[in-house]
């Protein structure tokens, strides 16, 4: 709605004329009269009751100013809060990532971005590869970071996604295992010791390693953190494949093994739709991209 003639409307009120209202307002006395007619012939009776030294208003246009007051101070607010976010001072982010990055790197990253910008909220949503790749397919965060690949959708045929990081990935077994080859893991391991899978979701290159070299990936296990599986390694209970990364923040007494043949994967910073990002969110896309120069992660 168009909130300008119900300014001159509450001017003209204010001034008692629609002469000092024209004079106040920089416009020709026809022009404010007009405008007044046309909010009128719109809402189908008088507001104005006119006398040749002033105007006042009709019974309905008492009735009707405190829903113009309300409406006028709504629309100012509305611009200090258009105004406010074009200058990315306050707004909301919604931030997708995987259980690594959230653990390894949000938590920095975030502080540095909320010194800069305390009124800015970001909400972090961490998941697995399928609940990031349908987040992302619905526009329900801005930003994500996440493994270039999530499931069948390659994140790298987005022109927005930005490579961050490339890591191995690797088996974890426990500190006595030691494999046929001595000193790498390959499928002949994993025909001897059982192998513990996390979710759906979250085990996208370890099943397709997997599946790659003919192992049978059946379980008794389905877990959801990187923890819990190198804790159950730890204690014997089977293998895990898993990125060096992820062994890298989830520290354990256990013994870690490249695998053959090897496989990698790269994480990335993806912006779901970079024509329409807010500039709170661009303010947060590159604090990320600093942080992750800056403390020398950046490798792709």
């Amino acid at each position: 709605m168009n909130t300008y003639p119900w300014e001159v409307l509450m001017t003209v009120v204010e001034q008692g004329s629609f002469l000092k209202a024209a004079r106040a307002l920089h416009l020709s006395t026809s022009a404010v009269s007009h405008m007044v007619s046309k909010l009128e012939e719109e809402c189908g009776y008088s507001l104005l009751i006119r006398s040749r030294s002033s105007v006042a208003l009709t019974v309905n246009g008492q009735l009707l100013l405190p829903y113009v007051q309300n409406l006028l101070k709504t629309g100012d607010a509305l611009e200090q809060e258009l105004r406010s976010l074009k200058e990315s001072s306050s707004g909301m982010v919604r931030i997708a990532a995987s259980n690594t990055a959230t653990k390894l790197w949000l938590p920095d990253i975030l502080l540095r971005f909320r010194k800069k910008h305390p009124n800015v909220k970001v909400v972090v949503m961490q998941s697995g590869d399928l609940s990031i790749r349908e987040w992302i397919e619905q526009g329900e965060v801005d930003l994500a970071i996440s493994k270039s690949v999530l499931g069948d959708v390659n994140l790298r045929n987005y022109p927005s996604f930005i490579p961050l990081h490339r890591t191995q990935m690797v088996c974890i077994a426990p500190r006595d295992y030691v494999p046929e080859r001595g000193d790498q893991l390959s499928s002949a391991d994993f025909q001897k010791m059982p192998v513990i899978l996390q979710l759906e979701g979250y085990d996208t290159e370890a099943m397709e390693f997997l599946r790659r070299n003919g192992v049978e990936a059946d379980s008794d296990f389905r877990i959801e953190t990187d923890g819990t599986c190198h804790t159950l390694v730890e204690r014997g209970f089977g293998l895990c494949v898993t990125s060096a990364l992820a062994a890298q923040c989830n520290p354990s007494d256990t013994r870690l093994y490249p695998l053959e043949p090897p496989i990698s994967i790269t994480i990335g910073l993806l912006t779901v739709y970079p024509d329409f990002i807010s500039p709170a969110a661009q303010s947060l896309r590159k604090e990320i991209l600093g942080y992750m120069m800056d403390e020398g992660w950046m490798n792709v």
